[in-house]
């Protein structure tokens, strides 16, 4: 099977942390501690983006961060990941402000959440304190409405309002989004949720062998089962 260009780059750099079974080759990464500071990291960016006369937005996918049990046999989630929505407004013909974008983090269950209002044809909200529980807590909320059009498509708003310098600045970011979008995003985040729960990284990891009398390198995988007919 031809490997990925990703997967090439990785294997020609030996000093990577690597677990070999067999064929089988699994890179270990991890963002919240580093075990290896000389390993160089291949970044990966990809966005889906819709462009509207009044706004942009744009959904990316962050990934969970790993840490090693307590054991040193394993790796587990420390932080899932997230579906990152940014939105900027329009400053004029193709031209959008996102050097002051408005940004909203959503988990698995939000997700989930929106999925089920694209099923049900009905409206949600959710709310958000990034500063929650903290010294800050308060000086800046976020509201994210998603709500159906009144003729086709669904629209995403953002509401944030700032009172971090005293006042209250409130920002509004709208993006309408046609059926056809909103059939992308769909997919996206079916996608997205069992991955930012890290359930990809447990079943594509290396195969186990059960019997320790052989070494993992001695591994060889059994034939391919015969053809249906």
């Amino acid at each position: 099977m031809a490997q990925s260009l990703i997967q090439r780059l990785r294997l020609q750099n030996p000093s990577k942390a690597q677990r070999t079974v067999g064929r089988v080759t699994r890179l270990f990464t991890t963002r919240a501690a580093a075990f290896d500071a000389d390993v160089s990291k291949i970044n990966v960016y990809t966005a889906y983006t819709v462009y509207k006369g009044r706004g942009a937005m744009s959904l990316k996918l962050i990934k969970p961060t790993w840490e090693r049990i307590s054991t040193g046999s394993g790796i587990r989630v420390s932080r899932e990941g997230t579906v990152l929505l940014e939105f900027a407004q329009s400053k004029g013909e193709r031209v959008y402000d996102w050097d002051n974008k408005g940004t909203f983090a959503m988990n698995a269950v939000e997700c989930g959440d929106i999925l089920e209002a694209i099923e049900t044809s009905t409206e949600r909200s959710f709310f958000h304190d990034p500063n929650r529980m903290g010294s800050a807590q308060g000086a800046v909320t976020k509201t994210l409405k998603f709500s159906p059009a009144r003729d086709s498509g669904y629209f995403f708003s953002l509401y944030v309002n700032d009172k971090s310098a005293g006042g209250v600045v409130t920002s509004r970011y709208d993006t309408a989004i046609s059926n056809a979008e909103l059939r992308v995003i769909q997919q996206v985040l079916q996608f997205a949720i069992p991955r930012i729960l890290g359930f990809d990284e447990m079943f594509a990891g290396a195969p186990e062998v059960k019997d320790s009398t052989f070494a993992a390198t001695d591994y060889d995988p059994p034939p391919p089962p015969p053809p249906p007919f």
